[in-house]
């Protein structure tokens, strides 16, 4: 996944049992509960009986190590390219490289850990990534032509596993009841905020303690070592299956009514996200403290951790929709004020307001994306959204660095309330096409069936679209 990306605490959709079994494929029996979206009022399983599943234990440690380095790269790369180079703008166009084709690739590598199984992917992906990693950092340290930074940075994209898809593939399969895998996602969830939050710290504490390669010298091996050890715990992996839908156009899904805007809306938060990166490093170290940027980011997704726990813990009145918008707006304003900052320390207040906004607007967008694409394809409609996060993470990431280095980190950090206006503009000019569609059942015949598994990320769940 990608840098400040919040989720929230999982809201429990509910089904009738009548309704619940009347599917007869047994991997529907798990999948159908997490396919609709009315709550259950009844008891939920806790945190400790699902830790408790045997083997859960192996493998979420396993993926917490793996997937680490996500929230290091990005920043890491920025760090050493940057202040190697002097190029704020090629810094961020190698940061842009290497997310858009991790995205891209990890449909494909993720197809294809369904069609062999994980143990092999994950052993090849792990070890490969791990070894380009080393590779790319030692093309920026000892200066080769660009044109290898760039192809080493692009080979490394396209080998980074996608971990947090694999981990909850496990929890899924683990038990055939849905309540497990629907705490599982949960915790994954809380383990993907504490990532983000002390992953820019690790990476700003080691590149200016002990070199700015560091950083990516601390992710190849988290990822190399995670990787293989995850690969071992052959006791979860999941059942290697043929998706039904192997010849339907790649682009159906993305054509559900309302779904493009909910995927230009993330797309603006992904420009958010990539151009904080890059403008907050170069912001504070202008003002003299470069460490200070791990601290500034931390307390972004820090915040976006509080904002999305306060907003799923209770039903709050209106729409998901109106929801959205609300959150969207509150970012936008807050954006405002963040080119303007006079220094490190309130920058680090306004990044932490805008991590508090970001957190029920990406819950808002994924939950519409559940809502607004037929049930048995809502994972590869979340992939979707997941895609426009990634894609904007780039955009933003590549602009923020050359209006850094052409007119200063003011304006890097000003592409980031562009992003935002994008991300409100496009649930606001569709609100009657999300607010039809997201109550609309999505419950034909013809569209009942096992879910696809998400290629690039994984669900969050939040509140019913209806209120």
């Amino acid at each position: 996944m990608y840098p400040l990306v919040s989720k929230s605490a999982m809201r429990v959709p509910f089904v009738p049992e009548c309704e619940r079994y009347r599917f007869k494929d047994p991997m529907w029996q798990v999948a159908a509960p997490l396919a609709f979206t009315v709550m259950d009022p009844g008891p939920r399983l806790g945190f400790r009986q699902a830790l408790r599943q045997p083997g859960v234990a192996v493998f979420t440690s396993a993926g917490l190590l793996a997937r680490l380095p996500v929230a290091m790269i990005a920043l890491a790369t920025v760090l050493l390219v940057s202040n190697v180079t002097g190029s704020y703008a090629y810094a961020g166009a190698l940061s842009a490289l290497f997310a858009v084709t991790a995205a891209l690739v990890s449909i494909v590598t993720s197809r294809w850990a369904d069609t062999i199984g994980q143990t092999v992917v994950l052993r090849i992906l792990g070890i490969g990534h791990s070894l380009l990693i080393v590779a790319f950092t030692l093309s920026i340290v000892r200066d080769l032509p660009k044109l290898w930074q760039v192809l080493l940075v692009v080979c490394a994209g396209a080998t980074s596993p996608a971990i947090g898809s694999y981990v909850r593939a496990r929890w899924a399969g683990l038990s055939t009841d849905a309540g497990i895998a629907r705490v599982g996602f949960a915790w994954e969830s809380i383990l993907d905020e504490v990532i983000f939050t002390i992953g820019p710290l690790i990476t700003t504490y080691a590149a200016f303690s002990f070199g700015f390669a560091t950083p990516l010298w601390i992710a190849a091996i988290c990822v190399g070592i995670g990787s293989v050890w995850l690969a071992a715990a052959r006791s979860t992996t999941p059942p290697v299956h043929t998706s039904a839908d192997r010849g339907m156009s790649f682009t159906r899904v993305v054509r559900s009514p309302g779904l493009r805007p909910v995927v230009i809306s993330a797309l603006g938060l992904g420009t958010l996200f990539g151009s904080l990166d890059v403008g907050i490093v170069a912001f504070t170290a202008e003002n003299g403290s470069g460490t200070f940027a791990g601290v500034a980011l931390a307390c972004f997704a820090g915040a976006s951790m509080l904002g999305g726990i306060l907003y799923g813990i209770r039903q709050w009145p209106s729409t998901v929709v109106r929801h959205t918008q609300v959150s969207a707006a509150a970012l936008a304003l807050v954006m405002v004020t963040l080119p303007f900052v006079p220094g490190n320390p309130l920058l680090a207040v306004i990044a932490g307001l805008a991590g508090f906004c970001v957190a029920p607007t990406l819950i808002g967008l994924f939950t519409l994306t559940s809502a607004l694409v037929p049930q048995r394809h809502v994972t590869e409609g979340l992939t979707w959204t997941n895609s426009g996060l990634a894609a904007g993470f780039a955009l933003g990431s590549a602009l923020a660095g050359i209006l850094v280095d052409s007119f200063g980190p003011r304006f890097g950090l000003g592409m980031g309330l562009v992003g935002a206006v994008v991300a409100l503009s496009a649930v606001l000019i569709r609100s009657g096409t999300l607010t039809t569609h997201s109550q609309d059942p999505k419950t034909t015949a013809s569209d009942q069936g096992t879910p696809v598994p998400a290629w690039n990320d994984d669900p969050i769940a939040g509140p019913h679209p209806a209120g």
